[in-house]
C-alpha cells in the first residue's frame, strides 16, 4: 500500500482508510484553508459501499490515502468506526450540506466547476444553484460520459475556466481514479469527489423522508428510487461491509490477545 499524505488535522484509521475527524463546519473550514492557500488539494468521501470497493481495489485504495482530506459520507461509518473503537461525530452528506456550501461559496466569490452526471445535469444543477444564490460563479460544467480520448479537451475547459472548486462527480471509484490522474494538470485549490450530488441538486433523483434520512436509512431511499442499478450495492454490498468491519475487530482483538500475551 502506497505511504499517506501529512494531514493537518486529525484522523481515524478505519479499516486502514484514514478518515478525517470532522463536522461540516470543519470540512468548509478546511475547504476555505485549501481555496486560500491555492496549493492543489484532493477531497474525496467514502461510505459502506466505498470501502467494499477499497478492500478489493489497491488503486482506488491507495489514492484514498493519498488524498488530502477524506470524510465519511454515509451513518454505517459512523456505526462501524464506533463498533472498532473509534469516534467520528457524524456523517456528512453532500446533498446535505452542500447548498449550504454554495451559499458560502457565492458569498466568498469562489469559482466553481461542475464535472459529471449525465449530459445536462450538471448544467441545470448549476442553473438552480445561480437561482438560489443571487453572484454565485459556477465558471463552468460538463457532463460525466465522455472518453479518456477527450479528457486533454475537458482539462483545458477546466483550465481556462480558472476555477478554484472543481467538483467531479462520476461515481466510485471512477471520479477518484480520474481526479488522480488529472489533479496535476488541473492544479485547482480543491479538486472534490461528489458522487451523485448533482442529481440531487438539480431535481432529477429525490431524496426520500427527512425521517428515514435522519435515521441513517438514506440507503433505502436510494435503493427504491433506483433498485435496478443500486439493489446489488445495497443489499449484498452493506452486508459485506458489516462483514468486513466484524471481520476487523476479530482480527483486531486477536492481536491485541497476542501481544497481552508475549
Amino acid at each position: 500500500m502506497s505511504s499517506t499524505v501529512n494531514r493537518d488535522k486529525d484522523a481515524i484509521n478505519f479499516m486502514d482508510v484514514d478518515i478525517e475527524i470532522v463536522d461540516e463546519k470543519g470540512l468548509f473550514d478546511r475547504i476555505i484553508h485549501f481555496v486560500r492557500h491555492k496549493r492543489s488539494r484532493k477531497v474525496m468521501y467514502v461510505n459502506a459501499h466505498c470501502m467494499v470497493i477499497s478492500r478489493k481495489d489497491e488503486a482506488y485504495h491507495n489514492i484514498l490515502n493519498n488524498a488530502h482530506l477524506v470524510y465519511a459520507d454515509g451513518i454505517s461509518l459512523v456505526w462501524g468506526a464506533r463498533l472498532l473503537g473509534h469516534y467520528l461525530p457524524g456523517r456528512l452528506t453532500a446533498a446535505d450540506f452542500m447548498p449550504r456550501f454554495f451559499s458560502l461559496f457565492a458569498e466568498k466569490g469562489f469559482r466553481v466547476y461542475m464535472l459529471g452526471a449525465r449530459p445536462g445535469v450538471a448544467e441545470a444543477a448549476a442553473q438552480r444553484l445561480k437561482q438560489d444564490n443571487p453572484g454565485l460563479e459556477i465558471v463552468g460544467t460538463h457532463h460525466g460520459y465522455f472518453q479518456e480520448w477527450e479528457w486533454d479537451r475537458i482539462v483545458e475547459q477546466i483550465i481556462k475556466a480558472d476555477a478554484q472548486i472543481v467538483m467531479v462527480g462520476m461515481g466510485v471509484p471512477y471520479q477518484e481514479k480520474w481526479i488522480e490522474q488529472n489533479c496535476d494538470r488541473i492544479n485547482a485549490p480543491v479538486i472534490w469527489g461528489v458522487g451523485a450530488m448533482f442529481d440531487f441538486l438539480s431535481g432529477r433523483l429525490a431524496r426520500g423522508p427527512q425521517l428515514l434520512l435522519d435515521n441513517g436509512f438514506e440507503w433505502l431511499c436510494r435503493l427504491l428510487s433506483e433498485p435496478r442499478r443500486l439493489w446489488k450495492r445495497y443489499l449484498f454490498g452493506n452486508l459485506l461491509f458489516m462483514w468486513y468491519v466484524f471481520r476487523w475487530k476479530v482480527s483486531t482483538r486477536n492481536n491485541d490477545n497476542c501481544r497481552d500475551d508475549a
